[in-house]
């Protein structure tokens, strides 16, 4: 599984995730393609996301659901999509994310995620 954490999560969530989740490849937007998507629309970001196959972790809830709601509404594919917000881990407790994300993978699995949308529920 491929995943890309947006702009909200902290840095160390990445290497968080290494340790407690090997199988899983993560970056951080800032420092995915160098940076170069830091500054970008959401559409850019989700659109590089689905050329690589990999999934979106954000706590953007104001915008990222319309989008999908639009590119749904014009047969536009994505990779999927993890939403999370502080009831389900902490952005800046990357053991929190790294632990949630880690359950999550483990449930998908191999799985398709092409128009996937998941809500991150917290690690037991």
């Amino acid at each position: 599984m491929k995943l890309l954490l947006d702009v909200h999560l902290a840095k160390a969530a990445v290497g968080a995730l290494h340790k407690a989740a090997p199988h899983v490849h993560a970056e951080h937007i800032s420092q995915w393609r160098g940076g170069a998507f830091l500054r970008s629309e959401d559409a850019e970001i989700l659109a590089g996301c689905h050329a690589e196959k990999r999934m979106f972790v954000t706590y953007d809830m104001a915008t990222i659901p319309d989008l999908l709601r639009r590119w749904m509404a014009e047969d536009r594919p994505h990779s999927g999509v993890v939403f999370a917000d502080e009831n389900t881990a902490k952005p800046n407790v990357p053991g929190e994310v790294a632990s949630a994300i880690a359950a999550l993978a483990k449930e998908i699995g191999d799985a398709d995620t092409t128009n996937l949308v998941r809500h991150l529920r917290p690690a037991r």
